[in-house]
């Protein structure tokens, strides 16, 4: 087995977003104060059987920090992370799905998406991989989400998740290869997505 693992925090604003999408809905959290952030620890048991995956599914765990939704710090009790999941022609997706469960027992759900896509004649490869759209919903995810949102990492945050690969050198060394390969695809292809709405306040 070739395992690689790695540590990721993001953290944003969220807020109530019916009828809206996840960029305003991340507006209005941000001026009002409702932060939401998380830290998983992403696993590949498998490196070579996460790239041969048509969904490229890696298992994740953490905690997630949500007071709009908990006030006390969820527990990821199953979790995933799809990393370059094919979406569209000269689009891909990272899709994060995590169930979360609180001291007292109230289960919750979180998924998220980051869009890597071509916007402009230059890559923007650093901002599509740390931009996460996330929806959370009170039970299962089913109907509309409780709340809407955006999650980002800035630059010492990315510095410090790249300290946090742990595996043998070769297998870490496959998976950026990966990585890279992706987003070459996607950068060196043609521009298939407008460019990334504003969503701060």
């Amino acid at each position: 087995m070739a395992e690689v693992r790695f540590t990721e925090t993001m953290r944003g604003w969220v807020a109530p977003a019916p009828g809206t999408d996840a960029p305003p809905a991340a507006g209005s959290g941000a001026r009002s104060g409702a932060a939401a952030a998380f830290t998983l620890t992403v696993i590949t048991p498998d490196v070579g059987a996460m790239v041969a995956d048509p969904d490229h599914r890696s298992p994740a765990f953490g905690v997630v920090e949500c007071p709009s939704l908990c006030a006390a710090p969820l527990a990821v009790y199953a979790g995933h992370l799809d990393l370059f999941a094919d979406a569209a022609p000269g689009v891909v997706h990272m899709r994060y799905r995590l169930e979360l469960g609180a001291p007292d027992g109230a289960r919750y759900t979180l998924r998220g998406v980051k869009v890597v896509a071509r916007r402009r004649w230059f890559p923007t490869v650093l901002v599509d991989t740390t931009t996460l759209f996330v929806e959370l919903w009170r039970g299962a995810d089913e109907g509309p989400p409780a709340l809407r949102g955006v999650l980002t990492m800035g630059p010492a945050a990315v510095f410090a998740q790249g300290l946090t690969f742990r595996g043998a050198p070769g297998a870490i060394v496959r998976f950026m290869s990966y990585y890279v390969r992706r987003c070459v695809q996607v950068y060196l292809g043609p521009r298939t997505a407008a460019d990334r709405p504003q969503w701060r306040a």
